[in-house]
């Protein structure tokens, strides 16, 4: 089965740490902000591109792009990326494989979270430093602002830009430097709300999948 890597904030490849000018406050009240919105809502329904790009054997920049969606009822989720249909319901994701007809089934743990918007959120809102990185106006004259976070005792991370669109607060981009040269980069195609999405269309049914193989850790 493709190995898939469990790296999955959302956002934008809109990317530019243009100068600040007349941003004021504290960076970490506008996250909070967001945070509250977004946990507000029913359910959510994200289209995004990903693109990761890193360092090749020739000293070029290999990228890979790739596309889904997720759609967030609660604490739950489901993500359709590469083919795969990936569950993610608490300490527990379970990865459904119709190509080779195989579910795999793993508990999250480390720095493994639900990919929620509110979840990047708190990912690092404690244990970073916080400052204001840029603003730029987008297609329609949505305004976005930047806010780059570095975080502390984080050997895989260098630091995180995050966008906001100011008028929705809602997360806009988000682009995470590792400390490997690896950059991720995620760009959200279309973000709805509150649409009815249930939570059975986000929960895992292993009647659904008759005669897959499965493999999971003993009891689950």
């Amino acid at each position: 089965m493709k190995k898939l890597a469990f790296l999955l904030p959302f956002a934008t490849l809109l990317f530019l740490t243009i100068p600040l000018m007349g941003q004021s406050g504290d960076p970490l009240t506008l996250l909070k902000e967001v945070e509250k919105k977004t946990l507000a809502y029913t359910d959510q329904t994200i289209q995004f591109a990903m693109v990761i790009e890193a360092p090749g054997r020739d000293g070029k920049k290999v990228q890979r792009k790739t596309s889904g969606q997720v759609l967030v009822v609660g604490e739950k989720a489901l993500l359709q990326l590469n083919g795969q249909m990936i569950y993610l319901d608490g300490s527990r994701v379970t990865t459904v494989s119709e190509e080779d007809e195989e579910i795999v089934v793993r508990k999250l743990d480390g720095d493994e979270t639900q990919y929620t918007p509110a979840a990047l959120v708190k990912k690092y809102e404690t244990g970073s430093n916080f400052q204001w990185a840029g603003e730029e106006t987008v297609a329609g004259g949505t305004k976005v602002v930047y806010i780059r976070m570095k975080p502390k005792n984080n050997v895989d991370v260098r630091d995180v830009v995050l966008g906001i669109n100011l008028r929705t607060k809602r997360i806009q981009s988000y682009q995470e430097y590792g400390t490997n040269d690896v950059t991720t980069t995620l760009k959200i195609l279309q973000y709805d709300v509150n649409q009815g999405v249930t939570e059975q269309k986000v929960t895992f049914n292993k009647s659904k999948y008759p005669g897959y193989d499965y493999m999971a850790p003993k009891g689950m």
